[in-house]
């Protein structure tokens, strides 16, 4: 569920302090007390009665403040337990701008609890808490037949799901949150919601410095600088002219698979003194049927040309990075995990497509699977390759090819909130622009380590 969401949901102040927590390991506010003292008149009576329950403020053992109200929807109705958070805003006025600080209680703040229920036969359908920072992360709990399912979701991605657990599930009316740790602490992948923000530092440096040399960044088809920096084509090594206008304003002129070399040997200068050579970067990853479409088609055109760019420039880094030479097939830059059995949708619950050998990732599991990376690996970015469907038309049959690029940065703010930059041919956008920019595609990742020694060209 989705209440008033702010761009600045703030400091999440009650999210981020322990002085606010129950004893429970992630600082989250906890309302065990208070939804004891509650249940019987908001969580057993009918939807009739619970109508006629006014919102109430209460507060847990150690003064937080609680809201305690309910919603209806279509086909069920929910009782919310959410903390109160204070939010910043910009009030506009006749006299001008006002900053204020007001208190707002969203019920998937870090601490809330929600109980939904049927609204035909008031049965209960589940119990949800909210932890995190980012209010797409929550754990769920289902009755089931003389057990309790347990989901861990993830951007409507399921980490986990299903997981019997031996309580009932009204044991969950009045769980404070550190009892549902304890429970489930074997049992559900608490390990993603181990998030410690100071660990990317070597991201966001690289970031900041990428982003003030954007201005210095035009796009041009085919462009790249080679190992000593000269302008050549990306496709030949060949020198191309460069325009003296741009000679004299420090402009670099890159397409999408040039930008990317600019990134990496920015951070490959301070290690070796040179950046990457260019004839490497171009060695195919994939092998093909030499009689197949696909193989016909890449004789006369390159189907793999970014996944090959990417795997390569990102095993060169590695093998500059480690001083020992890494060709892509050992050097385990490619990003395969599979951390989702199924995601909810418009269908209900379907499954997940996981990584696909040479292809990737559905772009639609991207931003679920760049948290679990950020969470796991905390001090990777990643460089993405597109590969889309082409209908070259003239009846001739559709093909999929490899043709675009970007890097991705994901990270965990002070907040604890979810963060993703990405950058493509000198441009930066969010994750949500390049999803929507690229429907339907697969994005294959392959991962570099980040540092704050970056000196770019």
């Amino acid at each position: 569920m989705k209440v008033l969401r702010f761009s600045f949901i703030a400091f999440l102040m009650f999210a981020i302090s322990p002085l606010f927590a129950e004893n429970n390991w992630l600082g989250v506010p906890d309302s065990a007390v208070i939804r004891k003292s509650i249940a019987e008149n908001w969580f057993e009576e009918s939807l009739a009665a619970v109508r006629e329950n006014r919102t109430e403020l209460r507060t847990n053992s150690i003064g937080q403040v609680f809201q305690v109200r309910m919603e209806e929807n279509r086909d069920f109705f929910s009782v919310i337990v959410a903390p109160e958070t204070r939010i910043s805003v910009d009030l506009y006025t006749q006299d001008g701008i006002q900053h204020k600080t007001v208190d707002e209680y969203p019920a998937d703040a870090a601490g809330a609890w929600i109980l939904m229920r049927d609204s035909v036969n008031g049965q209960p359908m589940h119990i949800r808490y909210y932890f995190a920072g980012d209010s797409d992360v929550y754990v769920q709990f289902s009755p089931g037949q003389r057990k309790t399912l347990a989901d861990f979701v993830i951007d409507g991605c399921f980490a986990s799901r299903g997981v019997p657990l031996g309580v009932d599930f009204e044991y969950f009316y009045t769980a404070s949150f550190a009892s549902v740790l304890s429970l489930t602490e074997k049992s559900l992948p608490w390990n993603l919601a181990d998030i410690h923000p100071d660990q990317y530092h070597g991201n966001l440096a690289m970031v900041n410095e990428i982003k003030k040399n954007l201005s210095r960044i035009k796009s041009e088809k085919d462009a790249c600088y080679d190992e000593n920096g000269k302008a050549v084509y990306v496709s030949s090594g060949e020198e191309r002219p460069v325009d003296p206008e741009d000679l004299k304003k420090n402009i670099l002129t890159l397409n999408h698979s040039g930008f990317l070399k600019w990134i990496v040997d920015g951070l490959v200068m301070p290690i070796a003194g040179a950046y990457t050579y260019r004839e490497p970067l171009l060695r195919p990853t994939v092998s093909t049927d030499a009689v197949g479409l696909i193989g016909i088609k890449s004789q006369k055109e390159s189907l793999f040309h970014s996944l090959d760019w990417t795997r390569n420039l990102a095993a060169a880094k590695m093998s500059i990075q480690a001083r020992r030479k890494y060709l892509y097939e050992n050097s385990g830059v490619d990003v395969s995990i599979e951390p989702f059995s199924a995601e909810v949708s418009s269908r209900g619950i379907t499954s997940v497509c996981g990584y696909i050998k040479n292809s990737g990732y559905e772009i639609k599991y991207l931003k679920p699977l760049l948290y679990v990376l950020a969470v796991s690996e905390p001090t990777y970015f990643y460089l993405a390759a597109v590969r889309r469907r082409v209908d070259p038309g003239n009846g001739q049959p559709e093909f999929k090819v490899f043709d675009s690029s970007a890097a991705i940065f994901p990270y965990f703010d002070k907040n604890g909130q979810f963060g993703c930059t990405v950058f493509e041919e000198g441009k930066e956008m969010t994750l949500a622009q390049f999803t929507k920019k690229y429907p339907g595609a697969f994005i294959h990742l392959t991962r570099v380590l980040s540092s704050d020694r970056f000196n770019p060209l």
